[in-house]
């Protein structure tokens, strides 16, 4: 092997790239090479860990780990790497890739001049240069920048300012990605299955940001090993513990208070990582102004723990588990808990120098529970699920062509829904309801070919099939009348095997296409399915949401999804552009009837009405990606509609018209600013607009016998008021010069804008005339203050 070395300055930036070559010698030529390295500090010869690895203008995850070593297989040829960490100045290379090779890399300090600060998240070019439509990707650094709900670096508060991307609004669990249901989406956790994914009514993500890698959303074309949703997957890379040295931090703030550890079990072969979070916030509920709010009471944790061994060079093996819980009382009217485990190991294999595999074995539970102290009668809801969760995928490298292959099995059985008395004197009788399992499972292959350095394809196909198996109870009903439990004639019980079964193929597509080195058009088409869904009598999603796996009667939903997008970047990349946009069809998206019995109901179809689900809309991406001051603007226009396709007029929603979804916001507009001032200080805002939701609002009222009776409009006919805020947030060098030691000085809702979360009727007078009142989650700004030291080396 030979390493030639030499500086070049190439016309398209002013940048001094290092080139490096790498010769196979007379060994067999092969399509696929590999590079490994180590990332170190210039000034300490210390590992960096988390450094960012962007290639050829794509930034897809690879990252230094806790050592600062890295190993990537890139195709036989010319590269081009970047290597980016926060602070540090980037390290620009021209690889000549014809042999394995060793790449060792060293970064300096950066003087933060205003006029020199990057963007480091990726490469500033990514959007030009990446294969598909729809993706974002960040990682722990840029996250942290953006201000948040207690100042808390959040994944999903991150990307509710990016296009495509909102919520219901303020104590909504989920996100809502292009008009799509928030149980649309698949959220993971390297990978495994999460389905709890929130703290405190929604407004934090269940992933402390300090034990975070980076993510991936996919709210385009959704790769073909990735399945079990119809509107997006989100991947949430947690990172390594440290294999050379035992290191961690502490945190304390005014609401939630963080420890982290890690280091070497085993030096250079086993690491762990233990990061934990508590919140401590129920002193600002004590001092609130309102009764109700100083009677309340709230309280989460989360705990995450990774351990990572490395048998070789070639194969290693992950185990990480995630436990969350959460507790939730409004005074002594009502209240939600719920907790949360993920635990799964990895196995990564190289087996030959083309073809790689990973396993993945992993598994879920989730408990909820909603309780009503206050009520004549106080009662609490159980419910919940746990899950085993399979997977295996090969990667195998030709001269032209990337395939990607495997299988997934998901076995999901759902906890008995009880219903219980709080106290003795309830009159409620405890009640159990036994609930469904079902087995999941999908074959995948997929292909990306680059046939000139202009234009790539990549294609596959999902195929998933679904069982509904014993033991369950299927009720029989009345023919040409509508579903209910007045017109069920019998029951048949299904002791064990199938119930009833489902399947169908997910075709993926997507192709980019570059002008030039500073514009590209792209665009994609997927079909996916989705056998599990949420059932929930609220406007939005909430915890105690109840999911629901699909039956002889709740069927499938199955979307076609269509992007296409035009990229352009300006001034050397300095500044980034996009313009998307996206139409998306769902069929079996599920609606509820008229006064709907959601919860302890054996019979939930009669409750339920399936209809045919549309959205549509564009994005607006303007980023700025150097300078004194970074961000971005974003402007999402997008419509959610609905219609019930029941045969049957009597139950039919709106006259089976089309009406809004109740997370049907048209606009909205997010900006977010960074003024980095010197080295260590970042001064950040996030300007937050949107359109009201819908409601289903009174249109008058008429008198029988002296009685005021309200008639209300058509479903959702009416808009709740636009929603604003700003956020702020001052990250900064602590007080101790000796000490590690950093503070986030953060204010949400800074104008203390009661944003309307909802609108509900009342009877008020001697008339007892309905009264509309507004609903605000947090009416006042609210203030947070972090200060974190870091120890060890």
């Amino acid at each position: 092997m030979s390493l030639l070395a030499m500086h070049f300055q190439p016309s398209y930036a002013q940048t001094e790239f290092t080139e490096v070559s790498f010769e196979q010698g007379n060994n067999p030529k092969r399509s696929k090479y590999f590079i490994t390295g180590k990332v170190t500090q210039l000034e300490t010869s210390e590992p960096l860990a988390g450094v960012a690895i962007h290639i050829d203008g794509i930034f897809a995850g690879n990252n230094t780990d806790a050592a600062g070593q890295y190993a990537l297989t890139l195709d036989s040829g010319k590269h081009r790497l970047v290597f980016r960490e926060f602070g540090k100045k980037p390290a620009h290379y021209i690889v000549l890739l014809f042999g394995d090779g060793q790449l060792d890399v060293t970064l300096a300090d950066r003087d933060f001049e205003l006029e020199v600060f990057t963007v480091q998240a990726e490469e500033r070019d990514r959007n030009i240069r990446s294969p598909i439509t729809g993706v974002t990707k960040m990682n722990i650094d840029e996250i942290k920048l953006v201000p948040a709900f207690l100042g808390e670096a959040d994944v999903f508060n991150v990307l509710q300012s990016m296009p495509g991307v909102t919520s219901v609004g303020e104590g909504s669990a989920g996100m809502n990605i292009r008009g799509g249901q928030a149980d649309q989406n698949l959220i993971m956790m390297n990978e495994a299955i999460v389905l709890s994914n929130s703290h405190a009514l929604g407004f934090l993500s269940s992933f402390n940001g300090d034990a975070l890698q980076n993510f991936t959303l996919y709210k385009g074309t959704v790769p073909s090993y990735f399945g079990g949703r119809s509107a997006s997957a989100l991947n949430i890379e947690m990172r390594k513990g440290n294999r050379e040295n035992w290191k961690g931090s502490a945190s304390l703030g005014t609401s939630v208070s963080k420890f982290l550890v890690e280091g070497p079990i085993v030096p250079e072969k086993t690491s762990m990582i233990f990061a934990s979070r508590l919140s401590n916030a129920n002193w600002l509920l004590e001092n609130a102004n309102e009764v109700d709010v100083q009677n309340s009471k709230i309280n989460f944790h989360d705990f995450y723990l990774g351990i990572s061994h490395q048998f070789s060079e070639n194969n290693s093996l992950d185990f990480n588990l995630l436990n969350t819980g959460d507790y939730f009382r409004f005074s002594n009217k009502f209240g939600f808990e719920w907790d949360n485990l993920v635990g799964s190991l990895t196995s990564r294999n190289l087996v030959t120098d083309n073809f790689s595999l990973v396993g993945l074995a992993a598994f879920g539970s989730f408990n909820n529970g909603f309780f009503e102290p206050s009520e004549v009668d106080p009662s609490k809801i159980d419910n919940g699920l746990y899950y085993f969760q399979g997977k295996i995928t090969g990667l195998l490298t030709l001269e032209k062509v990337d395939i990607n292959f495997g299988a997934e099995a998901v076995q999901y059985q759902m906890r008995p829904e009880s219903l219980s008395p709080l106290t003795e004197e309830s009159g409620i009788a405890a009640q159990t309801i036994q609930k469904e399992r079902g087995l999941e499972y999908a074959p995948f292959v997929s292909a990306d070919w680059n046939p000139s350095e202009n234009f790539s394809i990549s294609g596959g196909i999902r195929y998933s099939n679904y069982i509904q198996q014993g033991p369950d109870s299927v009720y029989r009903y009345q023919e040409g009348v509508p579903m209910s439990r007045l017109t069920i004639e019998g029951v048949d019980y299904i002791e064990s095997g199938q119930v009833v079964r489902f399947s169908g193929f997910e075709p993926r597509f997507s192709f980019r296409w570059t002008f030039g080195n500073s514009s590209s058009i792209k665009g994609g088409y997927s079909v996916m399915n989705q056998y599990l869904q949420t059932i929930s009598n609220a406007t939005g999603p909430t915890p105690i949401d109840l999911w629901q796996l699909s039956t002889t009667y709740i069927l499938p939903q199955r979307s076609q999804n269509a992007s296409l997008g035009y990229f352009r970047n300006f001034k050397e990349d300095e500044w980034s552009t996009s313009l998307e946009g996206f139409y998306r069809t769902t069929d079996n998206q599920l609606e509820y009837r008229d006064f709907a019995d959601l919860f302890a109901n054996p019979h939930l179809e009669t409750e339920l009405i399936q209809g045919k689900g549309k959205s549509y809309g564009a994005e607006v991406l303007i980023q700025r990606n150097s300078g004194g001051i970074t961000g971005w603007l974003a402007y999402t226009y997008t419509r959610s509609l609905i219609r019930t396709t029941s045969n049957f007029a009597e139950i039919q929603v709106n006259q089976g018209n089309w009406f809004a979804t109740n997370f049907d916001k048209p606009h909205n507009i997010s900006l977010v600013t960074n003024i980095h001032i010197g080295r260590g200080r970042t001064f950040n805002t996030n300007f937050n607009f949107s359109s009201g939701r819908p409601v289903t609002g009174l249109t008058s009222n008429y008198v029988v016998g002296g009685i005021f009776v309200p008639n209300f409009g058509n479903r959702n006919e009416f808009r709740i008021p636009n929603y604003f805020r700003i956020d702020i947030s001052y990250l900064t060098n602590g007080f101790v010069r000796k000490w590690d030691d950093k503070i986030n000085f953060s204010v949400y809702n800074l104008t203390g804008r009661r944003n309307a979360y909802s609108v509900f009727f009342q009877r008020e007078g001697r008339n007892q005339r309905l009264v509309p009142y507004q609903i605000s989650i947090l009416g006042t700004a609210f203030p947070s203050f972090t200060y974190t030291v870091s120890f060890g080396k």
